[in-house]
């Protein structure tokens, strides 16, 4: 048995005493009635930036999905981030004429630097829940990152691509830098622990970088482009080599860009 005081233990917990051995997603329905929680999921257009809540009314308990994000993955996200702030036992922060609840925002999923916030908690519970450790970690044994690999991931646990490669930075020894943007402006960044280093250094997609041509152009690109690490990281890192490579949806005005970076010399400084 699990000793459950982390959110992350807290889903392995779950998934546990469900006897979900599978790909959890497709459980979450069976996982929230065995709880007695009515989940609903509706398209509400006027309320875009809503993702999902989590809702108490006396005993009766529910999750709302708001389906106008119409990813699959974002949606399954958003109901394991609820299913969260349930097993955490987190206080709701809203209470109105007998109602409390939850009401998470897309920009709450992407907590991540906050770890006194429960809306962190929410999100490391929702990546254990949707992508078990058990299940991905060896599914990564000989493979690099790149967009094939977070593709394929991505469609076999019902998660968005975004979600899936954050989670494979988790487990990946090589320094690996995944980016995300609108437009050229960086919206978030995961490294790999061999890379945190550099992350910091990204705040905009840099004028001379490939991704920026990418973006400005439209492209996705089928395979990494070779950039001095000073385009990325500044002068200090001159020396290091960085293989990069972007695609987008740019209907939406959305990319990621997957960073290499290759020094030895420096990386194990």
């Amino acid at each position: 048995m699990f000793t459950a005081n982390t959110p992350s233990a807290k889903a392995k917990w779950v998934l546990e005493t469900m006897g979900i051995n599978g790909v959890p997603a497709p459980y979450f329905d069976d996982i929230a009635r065995q709880e007695k929680i009515k989940v609903k999921r509706c398209s509400l257009p006027s309320e875009k930036d809503l993702s999902g809540m989590l809702i108490y009314r006396g005993e009766k308990k529910g999750i709302l999905i708001n389906t106008y994000i119409e990813n699959i993955g974002r949606q399954n996200f958003t109901f394991a981030h609820e299913l969260g702030h349930y097993f955490l036992k987190h206080k709701p922060p809203y209470v109105l004429d007998g109602e409390s609840s939850f009401r998470c925002s897309n920009q709450d999923m992407e907590v991540v630097e906050d770890y006194s916030s429960i809306e962190v908690e929410a999100n490391q519970f929702a990546v254990e829940l949707l992508m078990p450790e058990l299940l991905v970690k060896p599914l990564l044994a000989g493979t690099v990152f790149d967009f094939t690999l977070m593709s394929s991931l991505a469609n076999q646990f019902y998660v968005s691509k975004h979600a899936c490669g954050n989670r494979i930075l988790d487990f990946m020894k090589e320094p690996y830098i995944l980016i995300c943007s609108k437009g050229t402006f960086v919206t978030a960044v995961k490294c790999s622990n061999a890379a945190k280093r550099f992350g910091k250094a990204v705040k905009n997609i840099p004028t001379e970088s490939h991704a920026y041509r990418a973006i400005q152009y439209q492209q996705n690109q089928k395979q990494f482009y070779l950039s001095p690490g000073s385009v990325w990281f500044g002068q200090l890192y001159s020396n290091i080599i960085v293989y990069e490579c972007t695609r987008g949806n740019y209907e939406h005005d959305v990319s990621m860009t997957i960073l290499k970076v290759e020094h030895p010399t420096i990386l194990h400084v």
